[in-house]
C-alpha cells in the first residue's frame, strides 16, 4: 500500500504541491479530484514509484499498478492485456510440457514447478476473466491491437490494468472513452474487487458510485473529506460557509479595533493649548495634558497589540474559483417557438446507414441530451442537423436563429489566432473593455492579444466556457463538452446551461450533467433515435 509523507513536487520554478500526506489502506477507494494542472497525475506517478518526490517520502507495500496513458500494442487485444508474468509462465509451461516426452524425473519435476507457477499466476481462469473484462469494455480479444482507435487503445490499457495482479490500482481518468454502459460495468468491477483504488476522475456519477473518501488537490494542498464526491463537496461547502462567516466576523472585529486604535492615537497626539490656561494654572494644565496623552497613547498601543494577536489568529477568506466570466450583456432575441424539425433524416457511410429515417422536433427553451454507446451516431446526428454531412430527408431550422457550436476537438477555433479573435467570433459586439475583462478571467498575461496556441489546457477550458457565456446565440450545439474539463469546470458549465434562456442540443456521456440539465433525452443507437423523455 502506498503512503506519502510530506512530499513535494515542482516543475521548473512552479511548485505543484508541497508537504502533502496521503495514506492508502487495504480496501480504500479514494476519489482524487482537483483542477486540471493541480498535480493529480504527478501524485499518482509518485505513488506508483515512477517518479521521485522533490521532498518527503513515499513508501509502498504490496503490488501497485498505474493505468498507463499510452503504450505500443502488438498482437491481438487478448495478447496486449495478458500480464507479462502470465506470459512468462505460459512459455515456461509450454517448454516443460515438450520436455515431458523424455519421461525423466527431472522433466516431471520441472513440469510440476512450471504448472504451479502458471496456476499461481492465474493461468487457469485468466481467459474467462479476460473475456468478462473485454466484454464489459466493448473490446474483442481477437482484434489486432495495432489497428485500434485512440479510444479503443485507451480501453485496452484499462483492461490490461484491471487484469494485472495488484493490491492497489491507480486509475487516471478511467472513464474517458467509456460510454455509460462501460462506466457502469467498471463501477461494478471496482465494487467487487478486493483491491484498493485511487481514482483521479472528473466523472461525478462514477466517483459517487465507488469512492469511500475524497481527496482534493487545490492550490498545492491536499484536503481529505469522508464519503464519495457529492457528500464530500456538500461537507466542503458547509466548511466554506463557516469559514466565510468566521472571516467576516474577523473583519468586523478588526475594523472596530482599528477604528478605536486610530481614535486613541489621535487623542494621544493632541497638543496642549497653554494660551487658554491662566498663568497660575499652566503647570496643572501641562500635567493633565501630558497625563491624558500618555493614557491615550497607551490605549492605542494596547489596541495595536490586540490587532496583532487577532491577525495571528485570522481566518482566511475562502478561495473562490470563478470558471465562467459573466458580462452584463443585453438578452438575445428569443427566436421562433419551433427551433428544429427533421423528417426522414438518413445518413449513409460506406454503403451502410448510420442514421435511418430519423424524425425529430425541438422547441424553444428545451435542453435535449443525446445519449448512446460509442459509435452509435451522436456526433453524426449533430453534424447532419447542422448540414455538415450529406444526408437524405429534410432539416428545417427556425427562421433567423443563430447557433453556437462547441465540437469535441475544438474545431470551431480553427482559423482564429488570439483570445480576442475567439471571443469576437462568439460575439462580434464585445467592446475592448469587455474583451479585456474576459481575458483577465482567463488569467492570460497578454490579454485579448494572447495567442491561442500558447494557451494551457486550463486556459483553453476557461476560454471555451467564456465563449459560451458571451454568445448571443439562441441555440447551443455541444458535442461532448465535458471532454478534458475538470470537475469544477463541468459544474460551472452545468450552472451556465441551467440558466441559459435558449435551446441546447447536448451530446454527452456525463450522466450527472444529463440528469441535472436535460429536459429531454434522445438515445442514438443502431441508426435510430429513440425519444426517452
Amino acid at each position: 500500500m502506498p503512503k506519502a509523507a510530506g512530499i513535494a513536487r515542482s516543475y521548473a520554478d512552479r511548485t505543484i504541491f508541497d508537504n502533502l500526506d496521503l495514506d492508502v489502506g487495504p480496501g480504500d477507494r479514494v476519489a482524487l479530484i482537483g483542477a486540471n494542472g493541480s498535480g493529480k497525475s504527478s501524485l499518482l506517478r509518485l505513488l506508483a514509484g515512477l517518479d521521485t518526490p522533490d521532498a518527503g517520502t513515499v513508501t509502498r507495500t504490496g503490488r501497485v499498478a498505474l493505468l498507463a496513458q499510452q503504450a505500443e500494442l502488438q498482437g491481438t487485444v487478448l495478447d496486449a492485456v495478458t500480464p507479462a508474468e502470465l506470459q512468462r509462465t505460459r512459455l515456461a509451461l509450454a517448454a516443460a510440457t515438450l520436455a515431458l516426452d523424455g519421461g525423466q524425473g527431472e522433466a516431471l519435476q520441472a513440469f510440476a514447478d512450471a504448472e504451479e507457477h502458471w496456476r499461481v499466476a492465474g493461468g487457469y481462469d485468466f481467459e474467462a476473466r479476460a473475456e468478462a473484462v473485454l466484454s464489459g469494455l466493448d473490446l474483442r480479444g481477437d482484434a489486432p491491437a495495432d489497428r485500434l482507435s485512440g479510444g479503443q487503445t485507451r480501453r485496452v490499457l484499462l483492461a490490461r490494468l484491471l487484469l494485472s495482479p495488484a493490491d492497489v490500482h491507480l486509475l487516471d481518468e478511467p472513464t474517458n472513452h467509456l460510454d455509460s454502459a462501460g462506466a457502469m460495468w467498471l463501477e461494478d468491477w471496482i465494487r467487487a474487487s478486493p483491491a484498493a483504488f485511487v481514482l483521479a476522475s472528473h466523472d461525478r456519477a462514477f466517483l459517487d458510485a465507488v469512492a469511500t473518501r475524497t481527496a482534493e488537490l487545490e492550490r498545492g494542498e491536499l484536503r481529505e473529506y469522508p464519503g464519495a464526491y457529492t457528500e464530500a463537496m456538500r461537507l466542503k461547502a458547509t466548511l466554506r460557509e463557516a469559514q466565510a462567516r468566521d472571516h467576516a466576523a474577523y473583519q468586523r472585529k478588526r475594523a472596530a479595533l482599528d477604528e478605536e486604535r486610530r481614535r486613541q492615537a489621535s487623542k494621544g497626539a493632541v497638543q496642549e493649548n497653554r494660551r487658554r490656561a491662566r498663568d497660575n494654572d499652566k503647570f496643572l494644565s501641562s500635567h493633565k495634558a501630558g497625563r491624558a496623552q500618555q493614557i491615550h497613547s497607551a490605549r492605542a498601543r494596547a489596541m495595536q497589540k490586540q490587532l496583532d494577536r487577532l491577525d495571528e489568529q485570522a481566518v482566511a477568506k475562502p478561495y473562490a474559483d470563478g470558471r465562467v466570466v459573466r458580462l452584463n450583456l443585453p438578452p438575445a432575441p428569443p427566436g421562433p417557438a419551433e427551433v428544429l424539425r427533421a423528417q426522414g433524416l438518413t445518413v449513409t457511410r460506406g454503403g451502410r446507414p448510420v442514421l435511418s429515417g430519423v424524425n425529430l422536433e425541438v422547441r424553444r427553451g428545451e435542453r435535449v441530451a443525446l445519449t448512446g454507446p460509442n459509435g452509435g451516431g451522436k456526433s453524426t446526428l449533430l453534424r447532419a442537423l447542422l448540414g455538415e454531412l450529406p444526408a437524405q430527408g429534410t432539416v428545417h431550422w427556425g427562421a433567423g436563429l443563430t447557433r453556437a457550436v462547441l465540437e469535441q476537438g475544438g474545431e470551431e477555433l480553427r482559423g482564429l489566432h488570439t483570445v480576442g479573435d475567439a471571443l469576437l467570433d462568439a460575439n462580434p459586439h464585445l467592446s475592448p473593455h469587455q474583451l479585456h475583462e474576459v481575458a483577465a478571467g482567463l488569467q492570460v498575461p497578454g490579454g485579448p492579444a494572447f495567442a491561442l496556441d500558447a494557451l494551457s489546457g486550463g486556459q483553453r477550458t476557461r476560454l471555451s466556457l467564456a465563449r459560451l457565456s458571451v454568445t448571443r446565440a439562441q441555440v447551443l450545439v455541444l458535442d461532448e463538452p465535458t471532454n478534458h474539463l475538470d470537475v469544477q469546470a463541468i459544474e460551472a458549465l452545468e450552472g451556465f446551461l441551467l440558466t441559459f434562456p435558449g435551446t441546447v442540443l447536448l451530446a454527452s456521456h456525463d450522466r450527472t450533467l444529463i440528469s441535472r440539465v436535460a429536459t429531454r433525452v434522445w438515445r442514438v443507437e443502431g441508426g435510430q433515435v429513440q425519444v426517452l423523455a
